[in-house]
C-alpha cells in the first residue's frame, strides 16, 4: 500500500512517463496500430509490467526514493491512472500489460492460472483483453449469450460473441464472461489464449479514445479445458460472477481516474496557452479547478475503503458518476475558452473532447451506478455519506 507521504513522489514519477504518451496520442489517436512501433518506450514497458506480483516475476515501479510499487493496490492504481491519463487516456489503454484482467485473475484465479497469465508478460511485450460486453445486449451479466457447454465427446466447449473489447485483436491472452447454465451460479470466467482454434477478433472503428481499438471477438466452438475455467478452486457462490462482482469494485475508481485525467489536462492546457481570462471564464475555471480537487479526494478515498473492503464499492460508483461528468465539461469549457475554431486549431482538444465521452460507458453508466448507491443506502451501508 502506497504511504500518504510518498504519494507526491509517486505522482512525480507517473508524470514522466505521462509525458513520453503525450507526445505520440495524437499519433495513435490517428493510426491506433501503430502503438506496437512505441513498446520500446519506457513508460509503455513500464505499463506492460505493471500489475504483476512479485511472487509471478513482476518488476517494480522504484522511485526518486526508492519505494517500490507494483500497482497491486486500488490506491496504487488510481494514482498512476490519473498522471497516465493526464498525459494520453487512448495511449494508457491501448498499451500492453496486464491491465483489467489482472485484477480478477488476482483475486479469483488459482497459483497455475495466474503463472499461466503473468508469463505472457514477462516474455516481452503482450496485451490482454477482457470480455464481458455482447452486441445487442451491453455488459447486462445476467443476459449473457456466450456459452460454455460439453460437446458430444464430453469436452468444454466456447461459443458465442463480444463486442467493444479493449485489445481484443492485439491481445494473446485474457477473460471470457459465459453462461454454463441460467441460475445465477451459472456464469463462468473462461481464461483463453488468441491462438485457440475457432477464435477470431476484428477491430472496430470509433470516435474517441481510438488507441484502444475497441474489438469484435468471435467463438465458433473453441474448446477448453477444466484449468482454463477461473476459481475452479472455490465454492460456486465465490467463483464466476458472484466473485467478479467483487473485482469491479475495485475496477471502478481506475476508471474515474481515468476521466479525472483528461479533465485535468483539458483544465491545463487552457491555463498554458492563455494568459488573459475575463472575469467570468476566472470564475468558470476556478469552479472546475475546485471540482478537480474534490473529485481527486473523493476517488483516492473511495480507493483506500476497497482496499480496505471490498465491498464498498458505493463511493466508487459516485467517483465514477462525477468524473464522467466532470471530463465532459471541462473538455467542452476548454474548446469554447480557446475560441472559434478551436476544434481544428488545438488537435489535442479535439481529441480530449472526444476520448471524454467514452468514460459514460466504461464500467456501468450512469444509471446502473445510481442504482449501486440507491442499493447501498437501502442497505444502510452509507455510514458517512
Amino acid at each position: 500500500m502506497i504511504k500518504p507521504s510518498t504519494i507526491a513522489v509517486f505522482e512525480q514519477e507517473m508524470r514522466k512517463y505521462a509525458a513520453e504518451l503525450r507526445e505520440i496520442g495524437l499519433v495513435i489517436d490517428r493510426e491506433p496500430e501503430r502503438i506496437t512501433e512505441f513498446t520500446n518506450l519506457e513508460s509503455i514497458r513500464t505499463i506492460n509490467r505493471m500489475m504483476i506480483p512479485p511472487e509471478y516475476g513482476g518488476e517494480p515501479i522504484v522511485t526518486v526514493g526508492q519505494e517500490r510499487y507494483y500497482g497491486l493496490s486500488c490506491l496504487e492504481r488510481v494514482i498512476a491512472i490519473e498522471q497516465l491519463s493526464a498525459g494520453d487516456a487512448g495511449v494508457f489503454l491501448g498499451s500492453p500489460g496486464p491491465s483489467m484482467s489482472s485484477v480478477i485473475i488476482s483475486a479469483l484465479a488459482d497459483p497455475q492460472q495466474k503463472e499461466r497469465y503473468y508469463s505472457h508478460f514477462l516474455k516481452g511485450t503482450a496485451w490482454s483483453f477482457f470480455s464481458l460486453t455482447e452486441p445487442e445486449k451491453g455488459s447486462d451479466a445476467t443476459e449473457i449469450g456466450t456459452r460454455i457447454s460439453r460437446n458430444g465427446e464430453g469436452r468444454l466447449e466456447l461459443n458465442g460473441q463480444k463486442f467493444y473489447i479493449g485489445n481484443g485483436h492485439r491481445a494473446s491472452i485474457g477473460l471470457v464472461f459465459a453462461q454454463t447454465n441460467r441460475t445465477s451460479l451459472g456464469i463462468q470466467i473462461a481464461l483463453v489464449d488468441k491462438s485457440i482454434r475457432g477464435f477470431t477478433a476484428k477491430p472496430l472503428d470509433t470516435m474517441g479514445v481510438r488507441g484502444v481499438q475497441l474489438s469484435h471477438l468471435t467463438f465458433d466452438a473453441c474448446q477448453l479445458e477444466e484449468h482454463d475455467i477461473i476459481g475452479r478452486h472455490l465454492s460456486p457462490t465465490k467463483r464466476g460472477l458472484w466473485g467478479a462482482l467483487q473485482t469491479f469494485h475495485r475496477m471502478r475508481p481506475g476508471v474515474a481516474a481515468l476521466a479525472l485525467g483528461v479533465a485535468q489536462a483539458a483544465f491545463d492546457y487552457v491555463r498554458e496557452q492563455r494568459s488573459f481570462f475575463k472575469e467570468r471564464e476566472k470564475l468558470e475555471l476556478e469552479q472546475i479547478e475546485m471540482r478537480l480537487h474534490a473529485l481527486r479526494s473523493m476517488i483516492r478515498s473511495a480507493a483506500a475503503e476497497i482496499d480496505a473492503d471490498v465491498q464498498k464499492g458505493y463511493l466508487a460508483s459516485l467517483s465514477k458518476i462525477r468524473a464522467g461528468a466532470l471530463a465532459e465539461e471541462a473538455t467542452e469549457l476548454a474548446l469554447d475558452l480557446m475560441g472559434p475554431g478551436s476544434m481544428h486549431e488545438h488537435p489535442l482538444l479535439n481529441k480530449w473532447y472526444r476520448d471524454a465521452r467514452a468514460f459514460e460507458f466504461m464500467e456501468g453508466t450512469t444509471s446502473i451506478q445510481k442504482i449501486n448507491v440507491f442499493q447501498a443506502y437501502a442497505n444502510g451501508k452509507m455510514k458517512h455519506a
